[in-house]
C-alpha cells in the first residue's frame, strides 16, 4: 500500500506549483479599460512614440470597438502621419459613437480645411458651438473658413454678429473693422459707390470717431449727385468730431455749391460763438463775401440781420427775424432773438407763446411746459391755451408710459382730467389713467376709472375686455370669464368672435396656472369650456389633453389627441400624445412607426426625439425580457440615432447585452445611468455584477466536511480548482482530494489485526462548456481518481435557454463505482420568477441492469442585483444517491429511499471575492459494521457542510 504521507506531500507540492502558475494571470490577464488604453497611448504619443502607441491602441480598439476615446486617437495617429482619409474616417466613428467628442470635432475641424473641404469644416465648428456657444476662438475660426470658402458676404455678417455678442473685444472690433474698410476699398474701386455708401455707414457706427470715413461718405454722396444726404453727414461728422476744420470746410463748401449761403453763414456765427479761431475767421470773412455777391437782395433774413447787427432793433426787424428763425428752424437764433425781443419790447402773451414752441420744437419737454404754465396762469380763460396744455401733457404721459415709467405718467395724465377741455381728450386722458393704475397694480383705482369711463363716456371702446382684464388681475379670474361669457350670450356673431378672443385671452394663462399648481379637473373644464366657445383653439386643446392625461381619463385623452391629429396630422406634439396613448396600452410598435416617419423630417425636434425614444425603449425593455435581445439592440440603435445621448436608452442597451452575457459591453452601457436614491445601492451591486463578468479568470477552492448523525468521526472532501472564460468557451481544470480513517479490527473486538488502513483519493477533472448560436449550450467534463471516487467519470450535458427566463437540459453520464458501471441520464428545467430562480431536475440510472430515479428540487432568491448573491434551499427523494454524493465520495444505497433536504447561501463581497456556505442532511440507508463479521443495516442521517471562496482576476 502506498505510504499516505508521501502521497499527501505531492498532492501539495503539486497544488502550490499550480497557484503559483496562475496567480500572475492576475496581472496579465485584466484586461485594460478604454481610459486606461487612452491614458497610456496619449503618452506615447506626447513623447512622439506614435507607433509604440499605434501597437497599443490597435490592441485596444479590437476590444472596445465602441470607446470613442479610442477611435478619436486612431484618427490623431492618421491626422499626424498626413493620412486625412483615414484620419477622417476614424474621427467621424469617434463622433458616431459620442456625439459629445470635442476633441475628435475639433481635429475634424483641422482635417477639413487642411483638405479644402470648407463646407465640413463649418459643419463641425457649428457643432461645436452648440457645445459652447461662447467660444470666440471658434467663432474667428468660422470666420476663416467662410473666407477661405469665398464667402466674404456671410464670413462679414458673423463677424458683425459676434461683434454684438462681445462689444467689448477690442481684437474682434478691429477685425470688423479692418474687413470692412477692404470691403469699401474694393466696392470703390469697383466703382460701386452705392454699396461703398452702405459700407461706410456700418463703419461709422463702429467707428463714429473717424474723420477720413466721413470724408469719404460725403464725397461718394457728391458723386452720387446726394448734396443733401453729403449735407446731412457734414452736420454727423461735425456732431461727432465738433473740432474738426475740414468737415467745417466740406459743410461750408456744400452750402455755398447749393447756393444756400444765408445757412452757411448761420452755421458759421454759430460756430464762432465763443470759440473764434483765426482760421474760422478768415473763411467766415470769405464766405460773407460769396454770399454777399451771390444774394445780393434775394434773402431778406440776412438783411434784416445785418439791419439788426448795425442797430436796428425796431419791432419789425425783430419780429421778421424771430418768426423767419422759428419757420427755418434756426433755433439758436430764434433764441437769441426771442432774448433781444424780451429785452427791448417785454414778454407779452405772443412773445411767451412763441417761446413755448421754439422749446416745443427743439425738444426742451419741461421748458416748453413750464413757458405754457406761465401763459395759462396769467390768461387762464384761453383756450386754445388750455387745449395745447392737455395735449403737451397727454404726449409727455405717453413718452413716459413707453419708457414704462408709469408713476410718473399718472400725475400727467391726471392733471389733463382735470382741466375744462373737449371730451375726446378727456376720454384719452381718463384711458391713459386706467392704463397706468393697471400697470401699477393699483386694480381697486383702476376699477374706478372703469366706472368713470362707463359713466362719462359709455360708447368707449371694449369696457366689457377691459373690466375683465382688471378682474382677471385682482385674482377674480372666474368673475372675469363669466362676464365675458355674457357678453358672448348677448353678442352679435362678429362681437361674438371679438368676446370669444378675449374669453381666451384669459382663460389660457388661468388654465396653465391651474395645471401648474396641481388643479387637473378644474384645468379641464376650463379648457373643454373653452373648446366649446372656440373649437380651433389650439392651446386649450393641449391643455384638455395634458389635464385628461394627468386625471388618467384615458378615453378623453385619446379622443382629443385624434382630434388634434385629425386637424394637424404632423403636429409633434399630437403625434407624441398618440404615441404615449399607444404606449400604454402596449402598442410599442405601433408608437414607433407613428413618430418615425415625420422625425425623419424633423430630427432636431426634443418632443418627437422623446416619444421615440420612450417608445424605443419599452419596446426593448420588453424583448429583452423575452429573449430576443438582438432584436431589442436594433430597436435602440435606431433610436439612438436621433437621440444618441439618451442615459435611458444606453442603460437598455446595456441590459440587452448583459441578456446576451457580453458583459464589458453590458458595464460600458449601463455604467452611466444615474439611479435615483432608491436605486442607488441595487445598481452599484448591479455593476459589480457585470465587472465579475468581465474577469475571464477564477480560482475556486472547496471544502465539505460531513459526519454521521450517530458517530463522530468526520469525512472531509477538499476542492482545488481554475476557470478560464472565454465568450464562447469556458474551460475548467479540478482537483479533488479525500482522506479516510483506517478502521482497524481492535477498534471493534480488540483484536490487532488491521481491517482497512485507510489512505488518500485524488480526483483529477477537466470540464469544457461551450456556446452556441440561438441560445444553446454544451457541457462535457472528464475525471480520474485513484481510490474512494469513481475511478472513471464522465458528464455531457445540452442546455437551451427559451425567452422568458425559461431553460431547458438534458444531460448523460458514466461512473465507474468498484467494479461496477453506473449510468445516468435525466431532464432539467429552469425559470427565473423576478430575484427567484427555481431548478427541478430528475436522474435516472443503471447499474448491474437494474433502474433507479433521483428527482430534486431547487430555490434561489437573488436579494441584490449582482447575479453572485442569493439564498438557496433544496430538497431531492430517490432510490439512488443524489449524484454529488457519488461524486463527492460519499457513502450512498441503493434499492431504498433517499432523501435530502439543505439551504446555504453566497455573497459576493467584490467582483474578485464571492464566498458560500451551504449545509445539507441526508438520510438514507446504508450499513455500519459492528464487528469483524458483524453488519447492521438500518437508515442513518448524514450532516454535511459546504465551505466555497471563489478569486475571480
Amino acid at each position: 500500500m502506498k505510504n499516505p504521507i508521501r502521497i499527501l506531500a505531492r498532492l501539495l507540492f503539486t497544488a502550490v506549483l499550480l497557484f503559483s502558475v496562475l496567480a500572475p494571470l492576475h496581472v496579465s490577464a485584466r484586461d485594460m479599460t478604454p481610459e486606461e488604453y487612452a491614458e497610456k497611448v496619449q503618452g506615447y504619443f506626447a513623447e512622439e512614440q506614435w507607433e509604440e502607441g499605434k501597437r497599443l491602441l490597435d490592441e485596444g480598439v479590437e476590444k472596445y470597438s465602441f470607446a470613442s476615446n479610442l477611435q478619436f486617437l486612431l484618427g490623431k495617429y492618421w491626422f499626424n502621419a498626413k493620412d486625412y482619409d483615414k484620419s477622417r474616417y476614424y474621427l467621424l466613428k469617434a463622433v458616431d459613437i459620442n456625439y459629445d467628442n470635442v476633441e475628435a470635432k475639433q481635429l475634424l475641424v483641422d482635417v477639413e480645411d487642411i483638405t479644402q473641404n470648407y463646407s465640413s469644416a463649418i459643419c463641425f465648428v457649428n457643432e461645436l458651438l452648440e457645445v459652447n456657444p461662447y467660444w470666440r476662438g471658434l467663432w474667428r475660426r468660422k470666420i476663416d473658413l467662410y473666407r477661405k470658402q469665398g464667402n466674404h458676404v456671410e464670413a462679414d455678417r458673423l463677424l458683425k454678429r459676434i461683434n454684438q455678442i462681445y462689444p467689448q473685444d477690442t481684437v474682434l472690433h478691429k477685425d470688423m473693422v479692418y474687413s470692412m474698410e477692404l470691403n469699401y476699398q474694393r466696392q470703390k474701386r469697383a466703382g460701386d459707390r452705392k454699396t461703398a455708401i452702405l459700407t461706410l455707414e456700418e463703419l461709422l457706427k463702429s467707428v463714429p470717431d473717424n474723420e477720413q470715413y466721413y470724408l469719404d461718405i460725403i464725397n461718394l454722396h457728391l458723386q452720387e449727385g446726394e448734396q443733401e444726404q453729403a449735407l446731412a453727414w457734414t452736420s454727423r461728422g461735425l456732431a461727432a468730431l465738433p473740432g474738426s476744420v475740414t468737415l467745417v470746410y466740406k459743410k461750408v463748401g456744400i452750402l455755398s455749391e447749393m447756393n444756400r449761403h444765408p445757412e452757411a453763414l448761420a452755421f458759421m456765427r454759430d460756430r464762432m460763438r465763443g470759440r473764434t479761431t483765426p482760421e474760422l475767421q478768415r473763411l467766415y470773412n470769405t464766405l460773407v463775401l460769396d454770399a454777399a455777391r451771390a444774394e445780393r437782395q434775394r434773402d431778406p433774413y440776412v438783411l434784416y440781420g445785418t439791419a439788426f447787427e448795425r442797430g436796428d432793433h425796431s419791432r419789425e426787424v425783430l419780429d421778421y427775424l424771430l418768426n423767419t428763425s422759428m419757420m427755418r428752424s434756426y433755433n439758436d437764433d430764434a433764441l437769441f432773438y426771442l432774448r433781444e425781443t424780451k429785452r427791448y419790447y417785454g414778454d407779452d402773451k405772443s412773445v411767451l407763446y412763441k417761446e413755448y414752441l421754439i422749446y416745443r420744437n427743439m425738444g426742451e419737454e419741461r421748458q416748453a411746459f413750464n413757458r405754457l404754465m406761465q401763459l395759462c396762469e396769467r390768461y387762464p380763460g384761453d383756450e386754445e391755451l388750455t387745449d395745447a396744455l392737455c395735449r403737451m401733457q397727454l404726449q409727455r404721459a405717453d413718452r413716459l408710459m413707453e419708457q414704462e415709467l408709469f408713476t410718473e405718467a399718472l400725475p400727467a395724465a391726471m392733471f389733463v382730467t382735470r382741466q375744462p377741455t373737449d371730451a375726446e381728450t378727456l376720454r384719452a386722458a381718463w384711458e391713459k389713467v386706467f392704463s397706468c393704475r393697471i400697470r401699477m397694480k393699483r386694480y381697486a383705482d383702476a376699477m374706478a376709472t372703469l366706472d368713470t369711463l362707463a359713466t362719462r363716456f359709455p360708447d368707449t371702446e371694449n369696457l366689457i375686455g377691459k373690466r375683465a382684464l382688471v378682474l382677471d388681475r385682482m385674482g377674480r379670474t372666474s368673475e372675469a370669464m363669466y362676464l365675458y361669457l355674457g357678453a358672448i350670450e348677448r353678442a352679435d356673431p362678429q362681437m361674438r368672435d371679438f368676446y370669444v378672443a378675449g374669453y381666451a385671452d384669459i382663460a389660457i394663462p388661468y388654465i396653465k396656472q391651474c395645471l401648474e399648481e396641481g388643479a387637473m379637473a378644474h384645468a379641464f373644464a376650463e379648457a373643454d369650456q373653452l373648446l366649446t366657445l372656440d373649437p380651433s383653439n389650439d392651446q386649450a386643446l393641449r391643455y384638455a389633453i395634458n389635464a385628461a392625461s394627468q386625471m388618467g381619463r384615458d378615453d378623453v385623452f385619446r379622443e382629443y389627441t385624434d382630434r388634434g391629429l385629425a386637424r394637424h396630422p404632423r403636429e409633434p406634439f399630437y403625434l407624441a400624445k398618440k404615441a404615449a396613448s399607444l404606449d400604454a396600452e402596449g402598442q410599442y410598435e405601433a408608437s414607433i412607426e407613428l413618430v418615425r416617419p415625420v422625425l425623419w423630417d424633423y430630427p432636431g425636434n426634443r418632443q418627437l426625439t422623446g416619444a421615440l425614444s420612450q417608445s424605443s425603449e419599452y419596446r426593448a425593455l420588453d424583448l429583452t425580457r423575452r429573449g430576443r435581445a438582438d432584436e431589442a439592440l436594433a430597436v435602440l440603435d435606431t433610436a439612438l440615432y436621433y437621440d444618441a445621448r439618451n442615459k435611458s436608452l444606453l442603460y437598455a442597451k446595456g441590459l440587452a447585452y448583459e441578456k446576451k452575457k457580453e458583459y464589458g459591453l453590458a458595464y460600458f452601457y449601463q455604467q452611466n445611468y444615474e439611479p435615483s436614491a432608491a436605486e442607488f445601492y441595487s445598481f452599484n451591486r448591479h455593476l459589480k455584477g457585470l465587472r465579475y463578468g468581465m474577469l475571464q479568470n477564477e480560482i475556486g477552492l472547496e471544502y465539505l466536511q460531513s459526519r454521521y448523525g450517530d458517530d463522530y468521526a468526520i469525512q472531509s472532501v477538499a476542492t482545488l480548482q481554475y476557470t478560464r472564460k472565454q465568450p464562447k468557451n469556458t474551460y475548467t481544470g479540478r482537483v479533488n482530494y479525500a482522506g479516510r480513517n483506517g478502521e482497524r479490527e481492535e477498534d471493534i473486538n480488540a483484536n490487532a489485526t488491521s481491517f482497512d488502513g485507510g489512505g488518500v483519493g485524488v480526483q483529477l477533472q477537466g470540464e469544457w462548456i461551450h456556446k452556441f448560436p440561438r441560445d444553446w449550450q454544451t457541457m462535457v467534463n472528464f475525471a480520474w481518481a485513484d481510490q474512494y471516487f469513481p475511478r472513471w467519470m464522465g458528464n455531457a450535458s445540452v442546455t437551451k435557454f427559451f425567452r422568458r427566463d425559461w431553460e431547458a437540459e438534458a444531460r448523460v453520464g458514466y461512473r465507474r463505482l468498484e467494479g461496477r458501471n453506473l449510468w445516468s441520464a435525466g431532464p432539467g428545467v429552469a425559470k427565473f420568477i423576478g430575484p427567484v430562480w427555481l431548478n427541478g431536475k430528475c436522474d435516472f440510472f443503471v447499474i448491474d441492469s437494474k433502474f433507479y430515479y433521483n428527482a430534486m428540487a431547487q430555490v434561489r432568491y437573488y436579494p441584490v442585483d449582482d447575479g453572485r448573491s442569493y439564498v438557496v434551499g433544496m430538497a431531492g427523494i430517490g432510490s439512488a444517491p443524489e449524484l454529488s454524493v457519488l461524486d463527492r465520495a460519499l457513502p450512498g444505497a441503493f434499492d431504498h429511499a433517499n432523501t435530502m433536504v439543505g439551504m446555504g447561501g453566497q455573497y459576493m463581497f467584490a467582483p474578485n471575492i464571492t464566498m458560500g456556505l451551504l449545509g445539507t442532511w441526508y438520510t438514507y440507508y446504508t450499513e455500519k459494521r459492528m464487528g469483524y463479521d458483524a453488519v447492521q443495516t438500518r437508515y442513518r442521517n448524514m450532516y454535511n457542510i459546504y465551505v466555497q471562496l471563489y478569486i475571480s482576476f
